[in-house]
């Protein structure tokens, strides 16, 4: 974080760093492997209990269905989640957890004159992003929230969005320009990719092939018993929607940048892209509602516990 005295500037990225230093008179600031480690609030120890617990709840799920013993779509959605955790895990197992503060960097300087070195933090995280603006919303509910980015819009309806549309504003800070906070650290990416559309394309098919397989297991509940046919027509939609979506949105957008220009890809991509995603949001909500709607009307063998000494050789 570039630091005008005590007075935090801007996050920098890399490139960004060649004239600063941790003190303004030295040279390019030195921050060890260990130094950016040391701030995090995770180590190999909590992520291997966490893996340890969802791999054990998966293991108890394959054995049911060994027994031919049902398993209810809460516990299915479950292990749908604990998949995709195994993933978040492999890929970020060497990231630092909940980093909510900066490095300082000052620009360098050619005089001696000492800097002010206050108390005052810059915050780098969501949660301290949301924070600060939940301290500021008595004065935007007076003024109306937004009143500035959009003074056309009816106070009340500012009002009501507020909540809603004010964590999004945060979380798509390096998105949305009109968005951005120089001060504090993107959610999902840097602000600045630094490669091209037609680069960072192929990325979209691992990431649509981790989605469709985490839809794919919503679909082993296509055979499960359901307290009525709505909720079984309901649970089948949702759950093909889930697993077709990302990948016709990633062939989407590698077959409209390929036939057509940069701007009406843009456009077509984008438009057809927003409605499968309202439908994908959709389909996501349905299939968290309907576990504990189903928990309603049960199968009896649904409340029968693994036997674990079958699995277990003996006389």
């Amino acid at each position: 974080m570039e630091y005008d005295g005590n007075r935090p500037v801007r996050v920098l990225l890399p490139t960004q760093l060649q004239s600063y230093s941790l003190t303004g008179n030295d040279d390019f600031p030195k921050i060890s492997k260990a130094e950016i480690e040391d701030r995090s609030k995770g180590d190999a120890i909590s992520k291997a209990v966490v893996t340890l617990q969802t791999g054990w709840f998966v293991t108890q799920s394959i054995a049911r269905v060994v027994q031919r013993l049902p398993i209810t779509e809460l516990e299915l959605i479950t292990v749908a989640f604990a998949a995709l955790n195994f993933v978040i895990y492999l890929l970020w197992w060497h990231k630092p957890l909940n980093v909510q503060r900066a490095v300082r960097v000052y620009k360098q300087r050619i005089t001696e004159q000492p800097l002010d070195d206050g108390d005052v933090e810059a915050m780098v995280g969501f949660w301290e992003a949301l924070l600060d603006s939940f301290s500021k919303l008595p004065t935007a509910i007076a003024d109306g929230p937004f009143i500035h980015e959009a003074p056309e819009i009816p106070w009340t309806w500012r009002v009501i969005v507020w909540p809603l549309a004010k964590p999004t504003e945060i979380l798509a800070t390096a998105t949305f320009n009109s968005c951005k906070n120089p001060r504090r650290v993107s959610t999902f990416h840097p602000d600045n990719w630094g490669l091209p559309w037609m680069d960072v394309l192929p990325l979209l098919v691992p990431v649509a092939a981790i989605a469709s397989a985490f839809g794919g297991i919503h679909c082993i509940g296509w055979s499960f018993i359901f307290p009525s046919s709505l909720e079984r027509t309901l649970w089948r939609l949702a759950s093909l929607s889930i697993t077709v979506v990302p990948f016709v949105i990633s062939f989407l957008l590698f077959g409209f940048y390929n036939v057509f220009d940069f701007e009406t890809a843009g456009w077509l991509s984008g438009a057809i892209s927003g409605l499968l995603t309202i439908i994908y949001i959709f389909s996501r909500l349905v299939l968290l509602v309907l576990p504990f709607l189903c928990l309603r009307s049960l199968p009896p063998a649904a409340y029968h516990v693994v036997h674990w000494t079958s699995f277990i050789p003996h006389a």
